[in-house]
């Protein structure tokens, strides 16, 4: 190693670093060994490591969830795939599993149309894209461009800021290119006379809710054993019929307590409890022992009696009666809610049916006088609603049922028999009951009070949004659709997606 003479001293000093690191690390240990730690933990940190997914806590470099044409479409910390998916999450709430595929797939249709546009030869001018990325809103001042702000930036990160910028200028005039697509004039025509007729509407509604107690305290008291109050014990025996019959035999002979048989051969929930299931109401057990005489036998077995061993689902099981059934009490209204939870889980048909025959009552009254009437007299509210078009599904050309809020019509935008009758009945007129199902489940009595068949404005306007929808919507849709389902996609999402997160 050369050396050098100080001309001071005398002495030969090393013109190299180590010598250097020496001294510093004799003057003050301390520091020197606090900063070569950090220096090891940065290094780590950024170079070593590998990048962490946000919000998964999962560690990766590059992960390939499939390709276009043979180009990986792949998830790289602060790449557009990474940017999507941290957006999907944070802006739109989506769950992880529709923030990353929602973020792949336009990954996927991104990299196809860059493609597309390169092969067709296509590429903005350098000045259109520096143009661009001085518009940008962090390197604006006073309303200005910034050369400081701008020249702040390290220049690798404006490259990729650069070429990001550059592809979503493609990006954008791809998509511009393909709205400006006209759609026919015979398609146009015809979507604008699906507009027409319109009606306006009365309506009266028969709520499930509706149905009253007394219905319920009818049905109860036809069907008494379904509604009574049963404190059974039971042990399930998980081995075999034999071995059940050997622990029945032993209760039976006093060598062992029903509740010691349960706590140490019942493989249930109920073990630790000496095999209590505490009080419930018989038709509840009807789902566990669906054999009609041996529900029987259960639940009319006379107190501190044994019944079985029966063949469940859940294995051979011993009941005991802790106390006589008792008959419901119908003036309870815990009682009826649960006659009424039974009714509205196993048999709806005999509240529609009550309700049908209400609302066939209804209108009946309401040919012979009118339909407010007729809907005062049986304290009923009117609503009213429309005008509106055939419009099934809520199609956003035409005016919507879900706009006008009527209540119980959540379900109708859908349902093919409620478009049908609403047509179909003559104007002034109540049609025949409705049954409508789903989350607002009832039946309605629609009156129908006016039909609008002339009115132009309608049919322009639907003319006019669909021109509008099909450039915003339609194409940018089927452009997507259409990537999405070429042979040039090659998807292995799910795949990548459910060994990554789930293994």
């Amino acid at each position: 190693m050369a050396e050098k003479k100080s001309e001071k001293h005398g002495k030969s000093t090393e013109i190299s670093g180590g010598s250097d690191i020496e001294r510093r690390f004799k003057q003050h240990p301390l520091i020197f060994i606090g900063t070569v730690l950090v220096l090891i933990i940065v290094i780590i940190a950024f170079v070593l490591v590998p990048a962490i997914v946000p919000g998964e806590g999962l560690t990766v470099s590059r992960l390939e969830f499939g390709s276009w044409d043979g180009k990986p479409i792949a998830y790289s910390v602060g790449g557009f795939f990474a940017r999507v998916r941290e957006r999907n999450s944070q802006e739109y709430g989506m769950n992880d599993y529709q923030a990353w595929r929602s973020a792949f797939d336009m990954t996927v249709e991104r990299t196809a149309i860059l493609d597309i546009m390169d092969g067709s030869g296509y590429t903005p001018s350098k000045p259109f894209v520096d143009k661009k990325v001085a518009e940008l809103p962090y390197f604006q001042e006073n309303g200005r461009f910034s050369a400081v702000k701008y020249n702040k930036v390290d220049a690798a990160a404006r490259i990729k800021l650069w070429q990001d910028m550059r592809n979503d200028s493609i990006v954008n005039i791809y998509h511009d290119d393909v709205s400006t697509i006209k759609t026919a004039e015979a398609e146009t025509e015809f979507i604008g006379r699906m507009a027409l007729p319109q009606r306006k509407f009365s309506m009266a509604a028969f709520p499930y809710t509706s149905y009253p107690d007394s219905e319920v305290a009818s049905y109860a008291s036809r069907n008494v054993d379904m509604f009574k109050t049963v404190h059974l014990s039971r042990i399930t025996v998980t081995g075999g019929r034999r071995e059940a019959q050997v622990v029945l035999s032993k209760i039976q002979s006093g060598e062992i307590t029903f509740e010691d048989a349960a706590r140490t051969q019942s493989g249930d929930d109920y073990a630790d409890r000496g095999g209590d299931t505490g009080v419930r109401t018989a038709f509840e057990l009807s789902t566990e022992i669906p054999d009609e005489e041996q529900w029987q036998t259960v639940i009319n077995l006379p107190k501190d009696e044994v019944a079985g061993p029966f063949e469940l689902s859940s294995g051979w099981v011993i009941f005991r009666a802790n106390e006589m059934s008792r008959p419901p009490n119908l003036q309870d209204s815990e009682v009826l809610g649960k006659a009424r939870d039974f009714l509205m889980d196993s048999e709806r048909g005999v509240i529609e049916d009550w309700l049908i025959t209400q609302a066939e009552n209804f209108a009946r009254e309401a040919r012979s006088t009118s339909f407010t009437r007729a809907a005062a007299g049986a304290s009923l509210e009117v609503h009213e609603f429309g005008a509106l078009p055939v419009n099934y599904g809520d199609s956003p050309l035409f005016a919507s049922l879900s706009s006008f809020q009527a209540p119980g019509l959540r379900d109708a935008v859908s349902d093919e028999n409620f478009w049908r009758t609403a047509f179909s009945t003559p104007v002034g007129e109540p049609s025949r009951p409705i049954v409508l199902s789903g989350s607002e489940s009832n039946i309605v009595v629609l009156y129908p009070d006016e039909e609008i068949t002339d009115e132009s404005d309608a049919a322009e306007n639907s003319k006019t949004t669909f021109s509008s929808w099909w450039a915003e919507n339609e194409t940018q849709r089927s452009v997507a659709a259409s990537i999405l389902a070429s042979d040039k996609f090659n998807d292995n999402f799910d795949n990548t997606y459910f060994r990554l997160f789930f293994n």
